[in-house]
């Protein structure tokens, strides 16, 4: 504490993000969620933050800083206010090729007599990313009846899980998908909500939304998957952070269980996974 009375005296007490009060939200933001913000975007974390103050009626970084330092509430909507969530419908959709064709028919022979599928999205953002693989599960299986499938969707965002939940998006969203996919699966808007879609109850069903943040030291998981879709996440990460998230999964999948990780992604070493696809791992 001392030391933090002592460095606050070298800090303007300005809406401005000098080096200094950066280096403290770089921290902090490092500590809670395992994110290393770079100093090039200092200018992206000033901007985002600037809204949330003005919303506030706060007048200093700083000042936001401390309050966010001490209230777990405002600290989530810090971090809602920084994520990414650039996403859509079968982003990368190879990956859901080789889940529907290759991986879908080994689980469907694996679990003959078991019957229960259990996939996790590890950051599903604004939904698309779970409600892709619940089409795939679906497409791949036909005839759902006996089965207990289920999709776990998790985000450290509360603001995507909200919109995730809603399964509802702008028709735009699923414009490249052919038609008879689009009718299955989701509801065309009618009145005040033409131009919009919503994903059919059935679908929404499949999926549970849960807020999760990858730093944690344990999961909150009593049975294990057979697949986790972790993509795009993984770059923001330090090498530290990477091997704890690693080391988890491969705890978390069942044994002969498959890791999507995102296209700029690579695997660090083997850690207990090897390459079957393109970047696909499958548990050693």
């Amino acid at each position: 504490m001392e030391a933090l009375k002592s460095f606050s005296a070298k800090i303007e007490p300005e809406s401005s993000l000098s080096d200094e009060v950066f280096g403290l939200f770089q921290n902090l933001i490092y500590t809670t969620a395992g994110i290393r913000l770079s100093s090039q975007k200092k200018g992206l974390l000033s901007s985002r933050l600037l809204r949330r103050l003005k919303k506030l009626g706060i007048d200093s970084l700083y000042e936001y800083y401390r309050r966010v330092k001490d209230d777990s509430d405002e600290l989530v909507e810090m971090l809602n206010c920084i994520s990414t969530n650039t996403t859509h419908f079968f982003r990368e959709n190879h990956h859901f090729e080789y889940l529907k064709n290759k991986i879908m028919p080994e689980l469907l022979t694996i679990k003959s007599s078991g019957k229960t599928i259990r996939i996790w999205s590890a950051r599903c953002s604004t939904g698309e990313e779970p409600y892709s693989i619940a089409i795939a599960l679906c497409e791949a299986l036909g005839d759902m009846r006996g089965w207990d499938i289920n999709v776990l969707a998790t985000d450290i965002s509360t603001k995507v899980l909200g919109a995730a939940q809603s399964g509802i998006y702008e028709y735009e969203a699923v414009s490249d998908m052919p038609e008879d996919i689009v009718r299955r699966y989701f509801l065309r808007g009618a009145g005040e909500n033409i131009g919009k879609i919503k994903v059919r109850d059935f679908l929404k069903d499949m999926i549970r939304f849960r807020r999760l943040n990858l730093k944690d030291g344990a999961y909150p998981f009593k049975r294990k998957f057979d697949v986790i879709f972790c993509r795009n996440v993984m770059i923001y990460f330090d090498e530290d952070m990477k091997q704890h998230v690693l080391s988890m999964f491969h705890r978390h999948l069942s044994d002969s269980g498959h890791l999507f990780l995102g296209h700029s992604e690579t695997m660090l070493g083997s850690n207990g996974f090897k390459p079957v696809f393109i970047t696909v791992y499958k548990k050693i």
